[in-house]
């Protein structure tokens, strides 16, 4: 593949007239000894013949001014503001805050209300200690924090990114 590929480059520089005395010399000694250097070269002569006689159109003066006209005729539809289903959006809501219910429910059975030596039917909550790091870890809330933190950040730069766009088509 490798020699073929020499072969060609070889060819098409003594084509264009850019090798030197001594490789036209010894392209010349291949071509007249090598059947595939000689099929080679009648190929790429004919390609070479065919790209001088094609002449390339060059379009009108006004092809650029043509061609917006006739795109400014046509009726483009406006820009839709709804890319999101809102079906979508609401069942991802829903799904979450199902999620959120389901962790409390969770939460508050796991929650042993019983006092020794107490009855169980009044519930007296000024004893009741309730260990919140059993269930929340410190870097958990870290981590959730800084997410809710940078999603804030994020719409608050597409909301103000917005609010400039419309007071810029206002303007403009």
């Amino acid at each position: 593949m490798e020699n073929l590929k020499n072969m060609e480059n070889r060819l098409w520089d003594f084509i264009d007239g850019l090798s030197t005395p001594d490789e036209r010399n010894e392209i010349l000694r291949l071509l007249e000894t090598n059947p595939s250097w000689q099929q080679a070269y009648a190929a790429m002569m004919d390609m070479n013949m065919i790209l001088q006689e094609t002449s390339l159109e060059e379009p009108s003066m006004r092809f650029s001014k043509n061609v917006m006209e006739e795109i400014s005729l046509l009726k483009v539809a406006p820009a839709t503001k709804n890319y999101v289903n809102k079906k979508i959006v609401y069942s991802i809501g829903g799904f979450f805050i199902i999620l959120i219910i389901g962790f409390l429910g969770y939460m508050f059975t796991q929650i042993d209300l019983s006092q020794p030596g107490s009855s169980p039917s009044p519930v007296d909550f000024s004893s009741f200690e309730f260990d919140w790091r059993k269930y929340y870890k410190p870097a958990y809330i870290n981590i959730f924090l800084m997410v809710d933190v940078v999603l804030g950040l994020l719409y608050l730069d597409n909301y103000l990114r917005r609010k400039k766009n419309q007071q810029q088509a206002s303007k403009g």
